[in-house]
């Protein structure tokens, strides 16, 4: 068989994988999914699914994310609901709000509703990143031996160069 290309499903293994997607999709664990559908190990189990999600692509993925989506839509509901009707204590109410904070950050990283986040590297002091290595060395040097006339000893040309011959 040429490089790259996959052998043939039988049909007994695209069931096999089917039934890994659907158990998996259903809530079960790795496993679980092996002992039902007859894998060694749940290792088995889960090169299965990998694979089965490789094979069945991007519809496999999308049908999950649905799934999942009205998973946390229906928790979202059900903790809201609860918060609604009034708990009977401030730590119930407390620990119901953190849940439905959670499931509403799940379902905004599920759908990618988080904006993503910019970061600024800068060098010191706010400064650009200096690349030049020479130069940052004979400045350490220069401030760890105290020394003003460290130039003179160390041609920070010729130091930039050597860094650059290696």
């Amino acid at each position: 068989m040429p490089r790259g290309q996959t052998p043939a499903l039988t049909p007994q293994q695209a069931d096999r994988y089917r039934e890994v997607v659907r158990l998996r999709a259903a809530g079960l664990t790795f496993d679980e999914i092996a002992e039902r559908v007859g894998y060694k190990s749940r290792s088995g189990a889960k090169e299965a699914y990998d694979r089965a999600l490789e094979l069945y692509g991007r519809e496999a993925v999308d049908s999950l994310r649905e799934l999942e989506g009205e998973r946390l839509e229906q928790l979202w509901r059900h903790t809201f609901g609860r918060i609604l009707s009034s708990p009977e204590s401030t730590q119930e109410f407390v620990a119901l709000v953190n849940s439905a904070v959670r499931i509403s950050n799940s379902r905004a990283s599920l759908y990618g509703l988080e904006a993503p986040k910019q970061m600024t590297v800068t060098g010191q002091d706010g400064g650009p990143i200096e690349t030049d290595v020479g130069r940052i060395l004979v400045e350490r040097l220069r401030s760890i031996a105290g020394v003003d006339g460290l130039d003179d000893a160390i041609d920070v040309d010729e130091a930039n160069g050597a860094a650059l011959d290696r």
